[in-house]
Order: C-alpha cells, then structure tokens, then sequence
C-alpha cells in the first residue's frame, strides 16, 4: 500500500465540540501515528465525563485510562473522510512551555476510514474485500494485452492515423463460490490508469477478494478468513503475500442512502501487519503451484474449511514465514509444535512426539518422503533438536542441521494441509518440480543419511 498522510481535527468521544487539529499518518505497512497540535485530554472534563447509559465505575475508569494517555477510540475527520481510531496511547506530549502550542504524538494501532463508531459499539461487517500482493500473478487470469504495429516510412499517413503501440485492458468475470455455511467467496479483477499522461499512459490489472458472509460478523472473524487466504497467496508464490488493501463491509455505510447492497461504501481499514513483504515488489520468478492446480474456486473453498479448522496451527507455522528476523532455533521448535497440533488434532490420540512426525511424513505421502527416504531417522533427529531448543540441553544453535529440519517441518505442514484439503495431484507434482524444493530435498536427504 501507498503511504498516507491527511490534515484533520480528531476528538475523544463525547467532546466533539472541542476538536484539536491534527495529521494522521500510516505507512506503507498500516503503522499509524496521530501528531496534534494540542492535546486529547482536558483534565477538567475527563474528570466530569459521564454518559447517559454508562455506570459510574465505567466513567471513572474511562477517565483513568484516558489520564494515563491510553485511549481506546478516538474519532476525526478529514477531508470527505471520518475516521475512527481505535487502541491508541500516548507516544509523547509537551505542555505549555514559554508561551508554545502544547502538541502529542499518539501511536494508533487501528485506522477505520469512512465511519464513526460510538461509545461500546462492536466493529462488525457483513464482509471484507481484500487484495493480496502477487494475487494477479498466482490467479494468472489475464486481461491486458499489448500490440506493436511496425509501419513503412514510406507511407508516414498511415503511421499518424493508426497508433503503433496499443494496450488493452479487459473486464473479467467475477468468479463466484457459495459455502458451507452460506457465506459467499468473489474472485474479482480492477483495471486502473496508471502514469502521468503525458510522459507516460499504461493500464493496471488488480485482483482481489471478496467474502460476504451469511450475517454481521466481527471484523476480527472476517480478518481470520482473509489471513487464511492471503496464507495459501504466500504458499504457492512462495513470498509474502501482504495485504496491500483491506476493506470492510456494512448495510448501514452506503454511497448514498437509496443505494442497494451492491452500493456499499467500504470502510477502509488499516493496521500494521505481521506479514510484510520487502521493500520491493519484484514478482515472483515461479509459482510452487497455481490458483488451477489447487482446483480453482473449489480448491479455495476446501482449503477455507481445512485452514479454519487448523486456523492456530497454520497461523503459528506462516509466521515462521512472515518474520525474517526470527531465530532458526524458534522456527523449528513452531514448526514442530504446529505439527503435533495439526496431528493431535486429526487423530484425536496422545502418542510421543516421534512417532507423530513420522505419521505426519506418512500421510503427506510419497513427495515428502522423497526428501526423507527414512522417515524414523528423520523424526528421532527433530525430536532430539526439538528436546534441545526446548529444553535448553546445552548443544549447539543456529545450526545447518537445525536450518534444514525447520524447512522440512515446513514443507510437511504444507503437504499435509493440502493433503487435507484434497488438494489435485497437479500442485503436490508441481510443488516437488519447482527448484526451490529440489534444492532442499537434495540437501535434507543428505543430511539424515549422513547422521
């Protein structure tokens, strides 16, 4: 996403006839800070802040809170836009000091754009839409194409009456699923303009998706199944697949009030995200497999049931994934733990760690076990690292060994969750071609014959 900063006035709920001017800022990764020239709180008033429905202990606890610079809502407006922010405190603040402008800088941990939300009301939608970084690449649905004409200098009006570069872009059909549970998955494309107009004119293509759920939802439900979707983007492109949009949905925030459904105006949502790709965004060279070798909408709608089911395993293995700075050592030892849960939770059973990832390596089946022919050997060697990291056994960290274990506890998880989900034999055969996991399989499988 694109840096924001917009010039406001931002208010504490319930002294909106005194607003401080302000600037909100979010980064490109959903950071947000709010720098005031003035501060939120007026002593006075906090301290005779009552509303009409609240107990007293509530106000009094509000006024607490808000003394101490935490401040949990916190509305504005800016431009055409309100805002809500939402779990905010106090980064630092001067006072009147020789006759300067008192000012606070307010760290905001949550930006809703688009709507107020009063005093106890819940942040709930009836669906979110929401644009993964490499979608376009991994759905590989094309709407642009491109022509070069080449013209004869003899004939120059011919060349002036017909353009000798041309790029078209395509409305392509929304692609559509129905649930289980009735709730609804949109795979769906944009086209916007991009350049100056005058140095340069091009058409981009956006895909992103669009789940309407069966009723109100709370938007943390509704981030969770955007999280699992934007984890299988990350899997198959093998990049971090950050959300570079997120919106929410809800009956009662239209574009106009005679609008329909169709009609809603999104309430535009950012917070800063544990999956953050690099500063580029150099697409992906290769897919590990593509949105039709998972099987298309079908695919997406049995991976959505299988990665809620799994939802705490899978988040805790895909953040091995997202945090570059996370030690070899704490990879392995998630990975590992993701797994016996994954495990415990299919067979209902308690039987020793070991045996467990030597189950786990027999259900994901014959690609996995190309890169441990010997799956005992390869469990009794996590097991021992495992023991090592978790019970502080003195060996040593941060080894080849431990490096190389951690990623085949990352691939099995993600054979056996496409395992689950009866993923088509075209992405576990894709998978095992790509030179990524060629290049791993070649250096696990000499490590445990070597052991």
């Amino acid at each position: 996403m694109e840096a924001i900063e917009v010039h406001g006035h931002w208010w504490l709920l319930g002294h909106e006839a005194k607003p401080i001017p302000g600037t909100l800022k979010i980064d490109e990764n959903g950071g947000a800070q709010l720098i005031l020239i003035g501060t939120l709180r007026n002593l006075d008033d906090l301290g005779e802040k009552k509303t009409e429905n609240a107990a007293t202990t509530t106000a009094i606890t509000e006024s607490a809170l808000e003394r101490s610079g935490t401040y949990r809502r916190i509305h504005g407006v800016a431009g055409a836009h309100s805002y809500t922010l939402e779990d905010c405190f106090q980064k630092r603040s001067t006072g009147f000091m020789g006759g300067t402008v008192p000012t606070e800088v307010v760290h905001v941990n949550q930006v809703f754009r688009n709507v107020h939300y009063e005093e106890g009301e819940d942040t709930v939608a009836v669906g979110v839409s929401f644009a993964p970084r490499f979608l376009s690449h991994w759905v590989r649905r094309d709407g642009l194409t491109q022509s070069i004409s080449q013209f004869s200098r003899e004939n120059p009006e011919e060349a002036a009456s017909h353009p000798s570069v041309s790029v078209h872009g395509y409305r392509l059909p929304s692609e559509d699923i129905t649930l289980p549970d009735g709730s609804q998955l949109h795979l769906r494309q944009r086209l916007t303009l991009s350049g100056n107009g005058i140095d340069s004119k091009s058409v981009e293509q956006l895909h992103y998706f669009r789940y309407d759920a069966s009723g109100l939802r709370h938007m943390q439900e509704l981030l969770e199944v955007a999280s699992d979707l934007q984890d299988i983007v990350s899997i198959a492109t093998n990049r971090t697949a950050q959300f570079d949009e997120v919106n929410f949905h809800h009956p009662d925030i239209k574009t106009h009030p005679k609008s329909d459904t169709s009609g809603l105006k999104p309430i535009s949502f950012f917070a800063r995200w544990n999956a953050v790709s690099d500063s580029t965004k150099k697409p992906p060279s290769s897919l590990l497999f593509t949105f039709r070798d998972l099987g298309g909408m079908d695919g997406l709608a049995s991976w959505m049931q299988v990665a809620a089911r799994y939802r705490h395993s899978l988040g805790r293995v895909m953040a091995t994934r997202y945090s570059a700075s996370m030690p070899v050592s704490d990879r392995l030892l998630n990975r590992a733990a993701s797994l016996e849960s994954f495990d415990r939770d299919r067979n209902g059973d308690s039987i020793d760690f070991g045996p467990r990832m030597a189950r786990c390596a027999s259900y994901a089946g014959g690609y996995f076990n190309e890169m441990i022919k010997d799956r005992r050997k390869w469990s009794r060697m996590v097991k021992a690292d495992r023991d090592d990291i978790a019970h502080n056994l003195g060996r040593s960290r941060e080894t080849t060994e431990q490096y190389f274990l951690s990623e085949s506890l990352y691939w099995l998880f993600v054979f056996c969750l496409l395992k689950e989900c009866n993923a088509p034999r075209e992405a576990f055969r894709s998978i095992k071609e790509s030179p990524d996991y060629t290049w791993l399989c070649a250096r696990v499988s000499a490590l445990v014959a070597a052991s």
